[in-house]
This record gives C-alpha cells, sequence and structure tokens, in this order.
C-alpha cells in the first residue's frame, strides 16, 4: 500500500494514468481479500475514539513486520455506539473525495481506500480491543490509511488547528479566541474534578502575520523538538500553506450566523470538519528530506445530530463569560490568547 499512498499524495493536478489507476484498484482488492482471511494476518490495537477504533496489521507470512502488503498502513473501522449516530464510511469517503480533496488539496491529506470486513474478521476486531465500553464493531465497510506514527528517522508531532480564525458570532468585546474560551471553559470544569490544566497554546499563533509569534507558538508545540527541526517547521508551514487553507475555508464556510441559522449548508458543514481535523507532521532526522505535513480525521459531520450541542457550546461560552473574560468563577482562568496581540517578549 506505501506504493499507493505516495501516489495518493500527489496534487490531484498532475493526474494518474490508467496504469497506476489500475495498480491501485488491484492492490486494495488484494489487501481486502488478506484481512478477510485471518488465517494470513495479525491485527494489532493501536487506538479508538468516540466513533472508530484503529489497528495495525502484518501479514503472517511476511519476513518482517515492516514488510508486506501493510506497510505504512491502518486499518479503520467504525463503532457501533449507542447514542452516537456517524455517517457511514461510504459516505465518508465520497465526502473525502468530492468535497475535502477539492477544497482541501489531496496532497494534503493522509489517505484513505474503502474495503468491507466480514464479521468474522469484525469479531476478531472487537475482542482485540482493550476497551471495556459498549460499543462493538460490526460487519460492513472499513478504511485502509496511510500510517502517520513515527518510524525510524522520524519524529511526530499531532496537534488539532482548531479554529483558525475567531467566531464570527463571537462578542464584538471578546479578548478570547473561539478555542482559547473553550479550553478556558474546559479547564474550569478540569479544575473542579481536581485534574490538572495547562494554559491552552492559542490557534491564532499558527497563521499570524508575525514569522516570530508563529516560531514562538511552534516551539509551545514542540517543546523537546530541537531549534532546527522548530525551524524547518515553521518553514514547511509557510511553503505548503495548508494552515492558511484550512483558516480561508474555516471563514468561507462560515461567514455570518451559518451555526444558528443554516448549518445544514455544506459549506459550513466542511468548515466544521475542518475545525475538528487533526494534523500530523512527520519531521525526517535527514535535513535533506522533504517535512511531511498531512491533515486527518476529516470526517462528514452529522449536523442534525450536533447542531444542538455546537450551538449550546457558542452560548455558553457567550453567555457565562468565558469570550470576555467575565467567567464567574473562584480563580481566574489563565488563558494567553492572541486576539489581544503577541504576549510580552
Amino acid at each position: 500500500m506505501e506504493v499507493i499512498w505516495k501516489q495518493h499524495s500527489r496534487p490531484a493536478s498532475q493526474g494518474t494514468s490508467d496504469d497506476e489507476e489500475a495498480l491501485a484498484a488491484r492492490t486494495v482488492k488484494e489487501c481486502e481479500s488478506i484481512i478477510n482471511s485471518p488465517q494470513k494476518v495479525n491485527f494489532t490495537y493501536v487506538a479508538e475514539g468516540r466513533a472508530n477504533a484503529v489497528f495495525s496489521m502484518t501479514e503472517n507470512d511476511s519476513p518482517a513486520p515492516s514488510q508486506g502488503r501493510f506497510g505504512g498502513t491502518l486499518l479503520r473501522v467504525p463503532k457501533a455506539t449507542l447514542g452516537v449516530t456517524p455517517c457511514d464510511y461510504k459516505t465518508l469517503q465520497a465526502f473525502h473525495e468530492n468535497q475535502v480533496e477539492d477544497r482541501v488539496g489531496r496532497q494534503h491529506l493522509v489517505p484513505q481506500a474503502l474495503i468491507q470486513i466480514s464479521a468474522e474478521v469484525a469479531d476478531m476486531l472487537h475482542k482485540t480491543r482493550n476497551k471495556a465500553d459498549k460499543s462493538e464493531i460490526r460487519a460492513g465497510h472499513a478504511m485502509l490509511i496511510q500510517d502517520m506514527s513515527a518510524s525510524a528517522g522520524y519524529s511526530v508531532l499531532e496537534f488539532k488547528p482548531k479554529w483558525l480564525a475567531q467566531s464570527p458570532i463571537a462578542p464584538p468585546n471578546a479578548k478570547r479566541c473561539r478555542t482559547c474560551a473553550r479550553e478556558a471553559f474546559r479547564n474550569h470544569q478540569k479544575r473542579g474534578k481536581g485534574q490538572p490544566v495547562s494554559t491552552p497554546i492559542c490557534p491564532l499563533g499558527l497563521v499570524h502575520e508575525d514569522p516570530a509569534v508563529v516560531m514562538d507558538t511552534i516551539k509551545r508545540l514542540t517543546p523537546e523538538w530541537p531549534p532546527l527541526d522548530q525551524t524547518r517547521l515553521s518553514e514547511a508551514f509557510e511553503r505548503g500553506g495548508i494552515l492558511t487553507k484550512l483558516r480561508e475555508l474555516q471563514a468561507k464556510g462560515d461567514p455570518d450566523r451559518a451555526l444558528l441559522d443554516t448549518p445544514s449548508d455544506p459549506d459550513f458543514g466542511l468548515a466544521m470538519t475542518l475545525r475538528d481535523c487533526s494534523c500530523y507532521v512527520r519531521m525526517p532526522a535527514d535535513p535533506d528530506k522533504d517535512v511531511e505535513i498531512k491533515l486527518a480525521d476529516v470526517d462528514k459531520k452529522n449536523w442534525e445530530e450536533k447542531q444542538t450541542y455546537w450551538q449550546d457550546s457558542h452560548w455558553n461560552l457567550v453567555r457565562n463569560g468565558w469570550y470576555t473574560c467575565e467567567e464567574q468563577v473562584g480563580t481566574p482562568i489563565l488563558t494567553e490568547c492572541l486576539l489581544n496581540g503577541p504576549p510580552p517578549a
């Protein structure tokens, strides 16, 4: 699959030959066949969220775990969870190909391929999980996705860019951006439960006009990285333009009162998807190699299920002073939001 991932990581404008398309289709079918032959493959649990679980795979006849068709590849499967109604994977794949790739650019996305898994495999995967919630994995559509985790010669950063522009319906006197307001509220909740809290990193710093502010934000995201790699990441963000593109699409899809008046609008749905996606950075130790930056979790949102939650979250931040730093809590919540300008040097 690694050859396919490289092929699907090229800009769509470069085109794909008929032979390449045929190879991709054949390879995906072969992988699907092996996955549905449990005696030929071993599954290893990696992680899961509210709606999906992820596994790595190794062919039983591979001479080493890094070889075989599943090198650089993970299996993502949906979870059947009470109270959660995510979009089905076929719809998600169509959204990925027809909406996200066209708007964001295929080269900026973690590539994925749709397959199906049998009931036998679904049961094996369910038993492989080490989670004790009441969800289950069922037969049906699944996805092969490129593995963006750390590997020999690469260090990895994963973060959520979140809202890269202020909410258009935030109070005009706001002192926090949407993300910092939300994180202040969440830190208040954590503090009430006796959990540790940390000052949130303002996402506005990632797209700030001052390169020094961008670099300071990157240093906070990568405190363990050497200065050279932090500079390489800053240059890669500037050169690739992915975060600027995200900000533009978020603002274009939510120009005014879409959250309150037209949450079913497709452009607003894409904006909300891009406010909740993950960004993966693979930093090569070799300075002559390119830094890899790709977005994942660009799933279509079920707006009918989400709209009440989105709207309630907005009104909570507005009415309880989280935007304006006027929250009525015993101990003030510290944030360093760049909505008020960069912090003093």
